[in-house]
């Protein structure tokens, strides 16, 4: 009812426009609360109660617009959504001429609630799965209660019982097309490629998503990782040929609440590490567990740990230069040639960098140790940023 009342006036305005006849809408009580000549809102219209009791249109003569006073002759009709009447339509003018507008009006009145009706469900639902996914997200196996999170989803129609990994889309480029347009290109995708009815998806803010996946190997984790890797890979290829570019985190495996809990907040925190980092597609929580150590570490620590290490190196000007070198020499350590090639420069070069940075910082790139405390720095350096 109250989405009826608040869609009265948009119902009388819009319709009348269109035929070009004043149009009233009352509610259930016969109380006008929408109409063309907004000073009549609020006024009783006594021909709307026989219609609704009724339940079937009627015509107002003139001479019984007469007796009720301050009523029009006109053409009433009433109002129905979902099998239930909600309050009347009525056309001022001679039923003679006016008749024949009033089954056009009230389709379109009933019409216009229904697509109302549907949007609102829609916002209602999506706003529930949002406090899911959040109460997820916030759970803690030591105080908090799993089964009411647990009712929570059974009400939307989900199990978070076979719920395996959580992994967060976010969308970071679009074509010419507006941004909530992409958007929901984007939201269609997902729903396309992560079609089990299972999976829980919960489009969010910030032009992210998240989706609760449940495979159908739900016991040996390495197939977990595999099938959300697949999945990711197909939705990220189908949206590129649409024109829309983003990023998927995957989070750790999970065989109960708890761990669902780490693993959706696991691939928020490797998304926000992976963006400032310069990293992009698909982002494994497995391969970021040193990044999220050293991002929990307090930033006065991480601060004094930054300067102490890398000394005059970070305000050089050759800084990241040199940054993406040692980077590179740690993904292939003492395999010269292929960050050489990998960096598109000669061996000595990549020789003399690295003993730059040895005389500088007092730090051996050939000792695991010390390679480690630069990795540690240069990684800090990164995601203290912003």
């Amino acid at each position: 009812m109250a989405l009826f009342v608040k869609m009265a006036q948009n119902i009388a305005k819009s319709t009348s426009e269109v035929i070009g006849c004043g149009v009233l809408v009352t509610d259930e009580n016969g109380i006008i609360v929408g109409c063309n000549e907004e000073k009549r809102i609020g006024e009783s219209h006594p021909p709307s109660i026989k219609v609704m009791q009724e339940n079937r249109p009627m015509a107002t003569s003139s001479i019984d617009a007469e007796n009720y006073g301050n009523v029009f002759p006109g053409y009433t009709l009433p109002i129905q959504l979902f099998d239930r009447v909600l309050g009347s339509v009525s056309i001022a003018g001679l039923p003679e001429d006016v008749a024949r507008y009033g089954l056009l009006v009230q389709k379109q009145a009933e019409i216009m609630l229904r697509e109302h009706a549907f949007l609102e469900s829609n916002l209602l639902r999506e706003r529930a799965l949002r406090d899911l996914i959040e109460n997820i997200a916030s759970y803690d196996h030591r105080t908090g209660n799993a089964e009411l999170v647990m009712i929570q989803a059974r009400e939307l129609g989900f199990n978070l019982s076979r719920c395996r990994i959580a992994i967060v889309v976010e969308m970071n480029t679009w074509s010419k097309e507006g941004a909530e347009s992409a958007f929901q290109r984007m939201l269609r995708e997902i729903k396309t490629s992560f079609s089990n009815p299972r999976n829980v998806i919960c489009p969010q803010e910030n032009y992210r998503a998240t989706i609760l996946l449940s495979p159908s190997s739900d016991g040996d984790t390495l197939k977990i990782y595999k099938a959300a890797e697949t999945l990711s890979q197909d939705f990220l290829d189908s949206i590129k040929d649409k024109g829309v570019l983003a990023d998927v985190a995957v989070g750790f495996s999970a065989f109960d609440l708890g761990e669902l809990s780490s693993s959706l907040i696991s691939a928020r925190k490797s998304l926000r590490l992976a963006k400032q980092l310069g990293i992009g597609g698909i982002i494994k929580s497995d391969k970021f567990t040193g990044e999220a150590l050293l991002d929990s570490l307090p930033a006065a620590v991480k601060d004094n740990y930054v300067a102490r290490t890398l000394g005059g190196l970070y305000s050089r000007n050759d800084y990241e230069e040199i940054k993406d070198t040692f980077l590179a020499w740690c993904e292939s350590p003492f395999a010269s040639g292929n960050v050489a090639e990998k960096l598109s420069m000669h061996r000595n070069s990549l020789q003399y960098r690295l003993k730059k940075i040895r005389t500088i910082t007092g730090k051996d790139p050939w000792n695991f140790k010390d390679a480690f405390e630069l990795w540690a720095a240069f990684i800090i350096s990164d995601i203290s940023k912003t």
